[in-house]
């Protein structure tokens, strides 16, 4: 009997590393370019009061920001010399790699609240100058939630809906071999999903879900450098807001039910401007 329980422990192990590895390949998928969004999920909630789920979100994002007009300033030894507007357009490919521990609880009956927190690294690559430069940033703090809820529910089929967001913040050096000092850039980054669809249970292992969403990015961007100026120091700061901007499409999904109260869950998503794939696992604890 002691034999059985270690090699079903181990087998159980075994599982789980491969389940981790599984999910991490997936979400890999959404390397390839184009407007990657954060895994939403079933748009109805999969815990009862009191219920808790533990789990991975990881996604890899490659998005456009456009920006409003902003503003520029130029300072010599603290001095304000000259401003005026400045604009930049659509910082292109932004790449964003994120990686979440996620909790899920349940609140009610049909309310499930989820908390999300991990790391995040960014690269605008050389789209403010072309002059191939690069961003040199640590990983970042970025943070999310958000509620889902079941309006219906009656045999396989289950309608609800989802409000999730994230915030990030991205810090760090522009440079090029040919600059004489770096550049110094923060982007702060609130992205808002939204959603309303159905979850209809095949099996008791696989359900398919989906449904109409809509998706907002807003921000902000500060970019200062300094240079030489008749033996001073000139200081030129810009400042621009990312332009709010809501897209709407749809999205499709599946949940497998791996076992030891583990699901997996994969899903597609497309706007009129983007096409994404995620995925994420997750385990009662």
């Amino acid at each position: 009997m002691t034999k059985r329980k270690a090699a079903s422990g181990r087998t159980e192990g075994m599982r789980s590393v491969c389940y981790f590895g599984l999910t991490l390949l997936i979400a890999s998928l959404v390397g390839s370019p184009a407007y990657a969004l954060d895994p939403m999920g079933p748009p109805a909630s999969n815990l009862r009061k009191g219920e808790y789920m533990g789990g991975i979100d990881v996604s890899f994002t490659l998005q456009d920001l456009e920006t409003t007009t902003g503003i520029w300033a130029r300072s010599v030894g603290g001095i304000l010399t000259d401003s005026g507007a400045a604009t930049l357009g659509t910082v292109e490919d932004f790449e964003i790699v994120r990686a979440y521990a996620t909790l899920g609880l349940g609140l009610t009956h049909s309310w499930e609240a989820v908390l999300r927190m991990g790391g995040t690294t960014g690269d605008p690559g050389d789209e403010f100058w072309g002059q191939g430069e690069q961003f040199d940033s640590g990983t970042e703090l970025v943070i999310g939630g958000g509620l889902r809820t079941t309006f219906f529910e009656e045999m396989a089929l289950r309608i609800g809906g989802l409000v999730q967001a994230n915030y990030c913040q991205f810090d760090g050096k522009l440079n090029a071999s040919h600059w004489p000092s770096p550049h110094f850039l923060e982007i702060g980054v609130v992205e808002v999903q939204a959603a309303l669809g159905a979850t209809y249970l095949f099996s008791d292992r696989v359900s398919v879900y989906g449904g109409p969403f809509a998706h907002m990015i807003y921000g902000d961007l500060d970019y200062v450098y300094t240079e030489a100026d008749a033996g001073a120091v000139a200081t030129w700061r810009f400042t621009w807001d990312i332009d709010e901007d809501i897209t709407y499409g749809g999205y499709l999904g599946t949940q497998i039910v791996l076992g030891k109260g583990c699901s997996l869950n994969v899903e597609y998503q497309h706007t009129g401007n983007a096409n994404a794939i995620g995925a994420s696992l997750m385990c009662r604890l």
